[in-house]
């Protein structure tokens, strides 16, 4: 337990002495539901239980609101159990007024064994990014029309994870958008690092609760996320979560043995209450098992 609490102290230190860095387009997006979108944010953060894991998320941000921001999110994941490795693909969209971006990436993740019930994940993920502009109107109200000088190329890139987890605990430490740069006016991204932390709490045989602690780090912005999650029976869950700008009311449920459906309902608190609408994230996962037909249900991400 010590060398947890100290795992857990080092982990925060990171946090607070971890520098800003300079922006380059818009930061990345902050998916409510975390725990399902760890392979977006960690490429270590991938599932070793031998399963495909395939999921698609919708993130409508502040829906109502004209020209508002959209997020699509397409991840795959599956582990080779005798290598120890996972493979990963994710497709992520993101559009808002006249501005989109298309990020494409593969990851692959090792696994470690360190104890009888403790892995160690180290993951790399690869990619493309390719920002656009588009003829529209910008929040002022006058006209924008693109020009030759407002055209990207696109960029290369990378993250770097890694993750340990046990039955109980799960805590990771990644590094999103490398500062690379190919050619002239590349697509890019500001640098991001996250950290998380969460414990697993079994309460009994059918409810399990699980409080987690993620912090997000970007240009000129820093952002926790306190969440907490009921599960009863890995068939339903819901939960809480509280960031600084929004308070997020979650619930999913597993349908059938191979699909879980979860959402998200974001209200904005403090003084983006009064400018931006609520927020909805919708994830379909579908999980399929290749060895075994009678494999028991998988616990939520």
């Amino acid at each position: 337990m010590k060398r947890i609490i100290e795992f857990g102290l080092c982990l925060v230190l990171l946090t607070v002495l971890m520098p800003a860095r300079k922006a380059c387009a818009q930061q990345d997006a902050q998916f409510s539901q975390f725990f399902a979108h760890r392979l977006f944010y960690n490429p270590a953060g991938q599932a070793d239980d031998n399963l495909l894991h395939v999921s698609l998320t919708d993130r409508e941000q502040y829906w109502g609101t004209a020209k508002h921001p959209g997020y699509r999110l397409l991840n795959g994941s599956y582990f080779f159990n005798e290598q120890n490795m996972g493979v990963g693909l994710s497709l992520n969209q993101w559009n808002m007024n006249i501005e989109s971006e298309v990020l494409v990436k593969a990851s692959y993740m090792y696994r470690l064994q360190v104890g009888q019930d403790a892995f160690i994940n180290f993951g790399l993920s690869v990619g493309m990014l390719h920002r656009s502009l588009h003829k529209g109107y910008l929040p002022g109200g006058e006209q924008f029309i693109p020009t030759d000088d407002d055209k990207f190329n696109p960029n290369l890139d990378m993250g770097l994870g890694v993750e340990f987890h046990t039955t109980n605990i799960l805590a990771g430490v990644s590094v999103q958008h490398l500062p690379i740069k190919l050619g002239d006016n590349p697509s890019r991204v500001a640098f991001h690092s996250y950290y998380y932390f969460g414990y697993n709490f079994f309460l009994d045989e059918d409810w399990s609760l699980f409080p987690m602690i993620a912090m997000r780090m970007g240009e000129r912005r820093t952002n926790i996320d306190l969440n907490v999650r009921a599960s009863y029976r890995d068939i339903v869950n819901f939960g809480v979560s509280y960031r600084l700008d929004a308070l997020s009311l979650m619930a999913g449920v597993n349908i059938g043995r191979n699909f879980s459906l979860g959402y998200a309902f974001d209200i904005n608190i403090g003084v983006t209450s009064r400018r931006y609408k609520p927020s909805h994230e919708l994830i379909l996962t579908y999980r399929c098992e290749f060895k075994s037909s009678d494999r028991p249900l998988v616990k939520f991400e």
